[in-house]
């Protein structure tokens, strides 16, 4: 049976943890995949991390790692990817327990036909007009640096590790999807993107500070330097490309020669 990580980057969520944790086994017996659970604490500075410990103990497939310092979710989930079982699923489910675990239904049902999986939100009125109105002028920023039409990059996701690890990516905050995507899509343009719908229940308990003006000022420009990453990446995938077809074309007229003087010598 296949198996799903599901990845659950944390910082100071203490409050939110828990019920995440337990939205996340509600739906595992429905599923037709092995799940595991891969909790991140991201340098919590309130009781994060004790919680986790207790709910690891509780929890059979569950395992924790911990960032000395915070990382930012993108770079903690990457550099959890070295834990995750080759061939395995990956989703990243926020420790905030505003994503609706039992969304992945979908993803699962569309995974056979697609190596990489994109959410877009389903009931988007569940969350404030300002965080609308920002989500919509960040999507437009990313859309007309990257050329994508997804409908959306930020939310529910699901992929085979396989695409993602390995890659370097420079930008963080909500820009880190964007970058990660691009890139895989230049290290394997056969790969296969497919979109489903997830459906969010808003914060449990906190306040976001994502859509703050420095946070979505911070945003874009994470967003630029993502860019400029994704197109020195373009220039190296090209370059190298160029030097594989320079190879074979030597290859070939080397080959070409010798078979022409096995000629000669038979002559």
């Amino acid at each position: 049976m296949e198996t799903l990580t599901v990845i659950v980057p944390c910082l100071n969520e203490e409050h939110n943890i828990t019920p995440t944790l337990e939205s996340i086994y509600a739906v595992t017996p429905e599923l037709p995949v092995n799940v595991e659970v891969l909790l991140i604490d991201d340098g919590s500075t309130d009781g994060t991390a004790e919680q986790m410990v207790r709910l690891c103990q509780r929890h059979r497939r569950c395992r924790m790692r911990s960032n000395a310092q915070n990382l930012g979710v993108g770079r903690s989930v990457m550099s959890a990817y070295s834990e995750v079982p080759d061939g395995s699923w990956v989703t990243v489910l926020p420790g905030d327990n505003e994503l609706d675990f039992r969304s992945i239904h979908n993803f699962l049902k569309l995974r056979d036909g697609y190596d990489v999986i994109l959410g877009y939100l389903q009931n988007p009125v569940i969350r404030p007009m300002r965080r609308r109105i920002a989500s919509a002028s960040f999507r437009e920023i990313v859309s007309t640096l990257y050329g994508f039409e997804f409908r959306y990059l930020n939310g529910m996701k699901m992929y085979r590790v396989e695409v993602m690890r390995g890659l370097d990516v420079r930008s963080s905050g909500y820009a880190y999807t964007a970058e990660l995507v691009a890139k895989a899509m230049l290290r394997n343009p056969s790969l296969r993107i497919g979109e489903a719908p997830f459906i969010a229940r808003g914060r449990a308990k906190g306040r976001s500070n994502a859509f703050r003006p420095a946070s979505i000022a911070n945003a874009v420009y994470e967003v630029i330097r993502g860019q400029r990453s994704v197109s020195q990446y373009r220039d190296t995938i090209i370059k190298e490309a160029e030097q594989e077809t320079e190879r074979l074309r030597h290859a070939s007229s080397h080959e070409g020669e010798q078979c022409s003087h096995r000629d000669s010598g038979t002559n």
